[in-house]
C-alpha cells in the first residue's frame, strides 16, 4: 500500500500543531498559575471551582456584616457602659440628697447635676450610628426617646419598638446587634398601683392602666365649718388659704384638758389668750386647719369640719370630690395613662405620687426627683426623704435592668468575636480547596511543558526527514 504524499505531510503538521498547543498551554498554566484557564480544560473541575467561589463570596459578605456589627455593638456597649455609670452618680446624688445636713441651696445644687445627667443619660438613649438609633428596636428611622409635656411636666416617652436589628454571622446563623431601648431604659414590670400615702386615696375597684408614674392633685377649695362659729371659734382671718383638709372631719374641743383634736390626728394644745390667732391643727393624714381662737368661749365643741375638693391627673382639668367615689376615672390621653380611684379615705390635700408597677423609665425618674428636691409641694423632711427613698429603690431597679442589658451586648459582642474566627477559617479553607481545583501544579505543569518542547522537536527532525525521503522519490 502506498501512502500519498499530502497525507504524510497532513500527518506531520497535526502532530507539530498538537504538540505546540500542549506545550503553549503550559506556558499559559505556567504564567498565570492556574489549571483551568476556560471551562473546556475541565467541565467538572469548573463547576466545582463556581460552587466554591459563591461560597467564598457569601464567607466575604458574612465577614462584613460581622465587622459592621461590632463596630455597631462596640460603641452601643461604650455607651451603656457611660450610662450606668450616670446612674451610679444619681444614685450617689439621691443619698446626698436625703441626708437631713443639707438645706436648701444644697438641694438645689443637687438637683441641678441630676438635670445634667438627666439630659446626658437621654443623650445616651437616642444613640445614633450611620443614620440609625441603636436603641429603637427595628423602628430606627427616628429618636426612640422623645419628650412630651402634660399637666405642666415634661415626660419621656418611648416611640420605638421591642424588636432587635439583627446581622447574619453564618450561613444559617443570625444575632442581634442592638438591644430595645424599653428593655435596658424602661423595663416594665406591671403591678398595681403605688401611692406616697399623702392624701389617704387608694386604688379602685378597677384596674388602673399606664406605664410610669403619675401626679395625682387634691386641691382643697373650701371648707365648711358648721356650728364652730357657737363657740366663738373661726377660720384664720375669716379666709381658708392655708388650710389642706380634705372631707369629713370631727373637731373636738375640750376645754378641760385644753386642747384641740382634729380627727384621728395628734392633739394640740390651746394656746393662752393672745396668742390665738393662728391656731393650727391637723388630721391624722396631716391636712390643716387653721383657726382663730381668740374669740373662744371657754365652752367645749364636738363637730364636723368639711373640706370641700377636687381632684385633677393632669393638673389642669379638675373634678369634685364627694369623697364616696369608690371607682372614680382620670385620663391623661397624652401619657396613655387611666387611673380608677377610691377617695373615701382621702383627708388632706397635695401632689399624691402615683406608680404603674415597676415601670417608670429611667429619665422620669430623674426628673421626679429633681421635682422632689424643689419641693414645690411642701413636703416635711419625713415625706420628702420618704418619696426619695421609693424614688431610690426604683432607680436600683433601673439601673439592674441597664446593667442586664450591657451584659447581654457583651455575650453577643463575644459571639461575633468567635463569629469572625470561624468566618476567617472557613474562607481560608475555602481558599484552599479552591486552590485545589484550579491552580496548577507549577512543577507539574514544567515537565508537561519540557516533554512537549522535546517532542515538538523530535515531531520537526522526523517530519523533515519524511518530507526530504518524498522529495527525493518524487525526482527519481
Amino acid at each position: 500500500m502506498r501512502i500519498g504524499t499530502f497525507s504524510a505531510f497532513s500527518r506531520v503538521l497535526l502532530g507539530i500543531h498538537a504538540n505546540q498547543l500542549a506545550g503553549l498551554r503550559a506556558q499559559e498554566q505556567i504564567s498565570s498559575g492556574r489549571r483551568i484557564l476556560r471551562p473546556s480544560d475541565d467541565p467538572a473541575g469548573t463547576a466545582r471551582a463556581l460552587a466554591l467561589r459563591r461560597e467564598l463570596a457569601q464567607s466575604a459578605r458574612v465577614q462584613d456584616s460581622i465587622a459592621t456589627g461590632r463596630s455597631r455593638l462596640d460603641q452601643a456597649t461604650t455607651t451603656l457602659q457611660n450610662s450606668s455609670g450616670l446612674l451610679t452618680r444619681a444614685r450617689e446624688l439621691v443619698l446626698q440628697a436625703m441626708s437631713g445636713a443639707l438645706n436648701d441651696g444644697d438641694r438645689a445644687v443637687v438637683a441641678a447635676e441630676l438635670e445634667e445627667i438627666r439630659e446626658q443619660l437621654l443623650d445616651d438613649a437616642n444613640l445614633r450610628i450611620d443614620e440609625n438609633h441603636v436603641f429603637a428596636g427595628t423602628a430606627f428611622g427616628s429618636p426612640p426617646w422623645v419628650e412630651v409635656v402634660s399637666g405642666g411636666r415634661t415626660h419621656v416617652q418611648y416611640r420605638g419598638n421591642g424588636e432587635e436589628q439583627s446581622i447574619q454571622i453564618g450561613a444559617d446563623a443570625e444575632l442581634a446587634i442592638s438591644a430595645a431601648g424599653n428593655r435596658i431604659f424602661a423595663r416594665a414590670t406591671p403591678g398595681a398601683l403605688r401611692f406616697d400615702g399623702l392624701t389617704g386615696v387608694r386604688a379602685g375597684s378597677t384596674a388602673s392602666e399606664g406605664m410610669g408614674s403619675a401626679y395625682l392633685v387634691l386641691r382643697h377649695d373650701g371648707t365648711d365649718t358648721g356650728l364652730l362659729g357657737s363657740v366663738g371659734v373661726a377660720l384664720l382671718d375669716d379666709g381658708d388659704q392655708e388650710n389642706t383638709l380634705l372631707g369629713a372631719n370631727t373637731l373636738r374641743i375640750d376645754s378641760t384638758a385644753g386642747t384641740l383634736q382634729l380627727a384621728g390626728g395628734q392633739p394640740v394644745e390651746i394656746p393662752p389668750a393672745g396668742q390665738r390667732a393662728d391656731v393650727v391643727v391637723r388630721n391624722e393624714q396631716g391636712g390643716e386647719l387653721h383657726l382663730d381662737l381668740e374669740g373662744w368661749n371657754g365652752n367645749d365643741y364636738t363637730g364636723t369640719i368639711t373640706g370641700r375638693g377636687s381632684i385633677s391627673l393632669d393638673g389642669q382639668t379638675f373634678t369634685a370630690l364627694t369623697f364616696a367615689e369608690t371607682d372614680l376615672e382620670l385620663a391623661d390621653p397624652t401619657l396613655g395613662q387611666v387611673l380608677h380611684l377610691d377617695t373615701t379615705g382621702v383627708l388632706r390635700a397635695g401632689v399624691e405620687l402615683v406608680s404603674f408597677g415597676d415601670t417608670s423609665n429611667a429619665f422620669d425618674l430623674l426628673q421626679g426627683v429633681v421635682e422632689d428636691l424643689a419641693n414645690e409641694q411642701g413636703l416635711d423632711s419625713a415625706e420628702l426623704n420618704a418619696r426619695l427613698g421609693n424614688r431610690l429603690a426604683t432607680l436600683d431597679r433601673v439601673h439592674d435592668d441597664l446593667l442586664l442589658g450591657l451584659g447581654v451586648l457583651g455575650a453577643r459582642g463575644a459571639r461575633l468575636a468567635s463569629a469572625t474566627t470561624r468566618q476567617s477559617d472557613l474562607a481560608l479553607q475555602l481558599t484552599g480547596r479552591l486552590s485545589e481545583v484550579e491552580d496548577a501544579d507549577l512543577s507539574e505543569v514544567a515537565l508537561e511543558f519540557t516533554r512537549s518542547q522535546t517532542i515538538l522537536e523530535l515531531a520537526q527532525a522526523a517530519g523533515a526527514r519524511l518530507i526530504q525521503t518524498s522529495l527525493l522519490q518524487f525526482l527519481g
